[in-house]
């Protein structure tokens, strides 16, 4: 898909296409690795980024083994069995974020991922730890042919007006905060 055309320089250009998942953490990571899998099944190449995550036990870590084509790396410090809700503190370490963010640029300047996910990114943007306008520079640097998803708890009103696409994710029952465990290859 192709994405909006930009003006740069007084000529315009084509840019990459630009898909928000705003809402529950898990629910917008589950939308995002739905894609990836989508992607995988028609041979497109995909690479995610979780910034919030880390922690091999979780499934998509498992999962992108198998999947010819898609790759993942994690610069988080929340543990599978948590949520960046039970938290103290940021998420993600700034040195650790900082590398994150250049490997998405490097992605979009290699020009040979096809979809580029990166979870938990609008969260650290509601945070104030990444400004806006690093999302809409990887956007406007990247080939038309790169879909770009980003996921997170909160969404600008900026980010939501240069989107292809934005959708709000609800969640409205949920036993995760009951007493009953977090469930292997449900939440984790």
């Amino acid at each position: 898909m192709a994405g909006q055309s930009t003006e740069k320089n007084g000529q315009s250009t084509q840019r990459g296409y630009l898909m928000l998942l705003v809402g529950h953490e898990r629910a917008t990571s589950d939308a995002a690795l739905g894609i990836a899998l989508r992607a995988a099944g028609h041979n497109l190449r995909v690479h995610i980024i979780e910034f919030l995550k880390g922690g091999r036990d979780r499934g998509e870590v498992a999962a992108v083994s198998f999947l010819t084509g898609v790759t993942l790396t994690q610069y988080g410090t929340v543990p599978p069995q948590r949520t960046v809700e039970d938290m103290d503190g940021p998420a993600i370490a700034p040195d650790r974020l900082e590398a994150a963010l250049r490997e998405a640029q490097v992605h979009v300047r290699q020009r040979v991922t096809n979809i580029l996910i990166l979870d938990g990114l609008l969260t650290l943007v509601g945070q104030g730890l990444v400004e806006e306008s690093r999302i809409l520079d990887l956007v406007n640097e990247s080939a038309p042919w790169l879909d770009i998803v980003v996921s997170g708890a909160t969404v600008t009103d900026t980010l939501k007006e240069a989107a292809d696409s934005v959708t709000m994710m609800e969640i409205v029952k949920s036993s995760e905060r009951a007493e009953q465990p977090l469930r292997r290859g449900i939440h984790y």
